[in-house]
């Protein structure tokens, strides 16, 4: 009867211990699922934009969306237009004085006052340049040049006169030019960040005629996102071509 009583407590421990397994099993399953998801919905973006690099010029003639609101110059192409841009220009805070004052003081014969003899020596200490937002408005980036037009300002920025273009966080891009000594730049929702800076990115480099960093770099992210893939079972993933 012991023995009986043993047998039966084993199995019902093995049985425990089989669901648990099966428990586990399945948990890690929807996660490396769902992780295969993630990663193929982010592979589909990264070559798309490594296509885009190889083969897309712009958009031309009816492909051109009916809301840019720019005259385009002969063979001019739009890579982007955004509709609720912010322009930001670097603009200098309030400045405060360091200074300290020296001298004597005498009392004031017939009162309880004294009189201070001397003089105040000190600095004035200039505002903090900071990225300001200044309007709103549209943004369209062709393969010749960026437009802001807003409510109450616009700017216009030639590649042939680029300087510099960089991203910033939170959410900004400042573009320097050899014709304006102030840098500006736009800013858009950070849900929209990646795509803007790609495409900006993408119409620099072909105004300048080299897009081999840009290729590269998504060729790169199009590899190490199907290495991701590789690494999960294989049912749990499915390797784009």
């Amino acid at each position: 009867m012991f023995e009986k009583w043993k047998a039966k407590r084993a199995e019902a421990k093995r049985v425990k211990a089989e669901a648990l397994q099966l428990r586990v099993a399945q948990q890690k399953r929807a996660k490396d699922d769902k992780l295969g998801k993630e990663i193929n919905e982010e592979l589909e973006y990264a070559q798309a934009r490594l296509e885009a690099v190889k083969e897309f010029h712009g958009a031309t003639g009816a492909e051109i969306p009916s809301e840019v609101n720019i005259v385009l110059k002969s063979r001019e192409s739009v890579y982007l237009f955004v509709s609720d841009a912010v322009l930001i220009e670097t603009r200098k805070g309030a400045g405060k004085w360091n200074g300290r004052s020296q001298g004597v003081s005498m009392p004031i014969p017939g009162t309880k006052l004294r009189y201070r003899v001397g003089a105040s020596k000190g600095s004035f200490e200039q505002g903090e340049e900071k990225p300001t937002p200044i309007d709103t408005g549209t943004f369209v980036v062709t393969s010749t040049r960026a437009v802001f037009t807003g409510q109450k300002q616009s700017r216009e920025w030639e590649f042939t006169k680029l300087l510099s273009i960089a991203h910033y966080d939170p959410g900004w891009t400042a573009i320097a030019v050899s014709n304006r000594q102030k840098i500006s730049g736009v800013g858009v929702d950070s849900a929209n960040r990646e795509l803007f800076e790609f495409w900006i990115d993408l119409a620099v480099a072909r105004a300048s005629g080299d897009t081999s960093r840009i290729e590269a770099d998504c060729q790169d992210d199009v590899d190490q996102l199907k290495g991701k893939l590789l690494q999960l079972p294989p049912g749990s993933r499915q390797v784009h071509p």
